[in-house]
């Protein structure tokens, strides 16, 4: 019986999910109405509210749980990399970097909607999410073992994912002021000389 409350509970929710995508990633989230949402899963209006505060509570977990897949795949890139022996700290965070920038090339209303939404409080909810903890763990280490604290290992992670998505949103969806691939060496200098 409880088996059957949470596999319908995995439902609602992914229909929520699903709808909520669809609407924020088409009129944008200030214009989708929870009314909408509801609606579009099929839904009664107090499903939503048993699991959602609000919509940008909605939109935050979305956000999280398409980056946390995405970063998944990112980390299986460098771990197959890793397997042909480019062990390499700097040339991994840039392998990771250019999984992100190939994958929004072909996903611009995720890359909109995750760079529209992007906060500091959002970031650091993305941040403590257990998938991605190994990722950001290895990171903050590195920099510890070439003398660097971890608070500033912080900063450069977040200047690092911030110059990313600024610039996949910029070259890839505004597709100014250059675009992606001619960015690109230039977005992995950078990236390189902020880990070095």
């Amino acid at each position: 019986m409880k088996s059957k409350i949470l596999e319908n509970k995995s439902i609602k929710i992914k229909k929520l999910h699903d709808a909520a995508y669809e609407l924020f990633t088409s009129i944008g989230v200030h214009n989708t109405k929870i009314d909408d949402i509801v609606k579009n899963a099929g839904v009664a209006k107090g499903t939503f509210y048993l699991y959602f505060k609000d919509k940008y509570d909605l939109v935050d977990k979305i956000i999280i749980k398409k980056a946390t897949a995405l970063i998944q795949n990112a980390l299986q890139a460098v771990a197959e990399k890793q397997k042909v022996g480019q062990d390499d700290f700097s040339n991994n965070v840039i392998t990771f970097a250019d999984y992100f920038v190939e994958f929004f090339k072909d996903n611009q209303k995720l890359l909109a909607l995750i760079y529209k939404n992007l906060s500091w409080d959002l970031y650091q909810k993305a941040m403590e999410n257990q998938e991605m903890g190994g990722a950001v763990k290895t990171f903050i280490q590195h920099f510890n073992t070439h003398g660097t604290d971890t608070e500033t290992a912080e900063r450069r992670l977040f200047i690092i994912v911030s110059m990313v998505g600024a610039v996949c949103y910029n070259s890839i969806v505004l597709e100014t002021p250059f675009g992606i691939d001619s960015m690109k060496p230039e977005l992995y200098r950078s990236i390189a000389r902020i880990i070095a």
